[in-house]
């Protein structure tokens, strides 16, 4: 059955851009779609920015900083990024901690201080309902 979800997913991801396409679905029957992007789903659809110096952040430790979003709540979604984060050694995650507010972690799990330094933090939230 997942490999058939998968199938289904598949194809309906790859109808195209534009007008409603009719594709076959394998487990009979037909699917209508419209190919969407990511973004129409987020609040305001729309990066929320800020620019952010975070401290040094010391061997296994973190920093946060919080960001208002405006109609952002505690279940939806969160995708966060930071223009300065160029080593995958850093990890970037962030939250809706409270209604319009996202609270995002930067963690340093090396053996090392890390400084980051200045730069735009983004943040997109995605709602869980509707």
């Amino acid at each position: 059955m997942s490999l058939l979800y998968e199938k289904v997913v598949q194809e309906d991801l790859n109808v195209g851009l534009g007008a409603a396409v009719t594709v076959t679905n394998p487990g009979g029957g037909s699917l209508t779609g419209t190919q969407i992007g990511l973004h129409s789903v987020a609040v305001g659809q729309r990066v929320f920015t800020a620019t952010w110096n975070p401290d040094n952040v010391l061997a296994g430790s973190y920093t946060s900083t919080t960001i208002a979003v405006a109609g952002a709540a505690v279940d939806d979604f969160v995708l966060v990024r930071h223009d300065a984060l160029l080593t995958n050694a850093m990890i970037l995650s962030g939250h809706v901690s409270a209604a319009n507010i996202v609270t995002v972690i930067l963690f340093n799990p090396t053996g090392g201080a890390i400084n980051l330094g200045s730069g735009e933090l983004g943040v997109l939230v995605f709602k869980a309902r509707e």
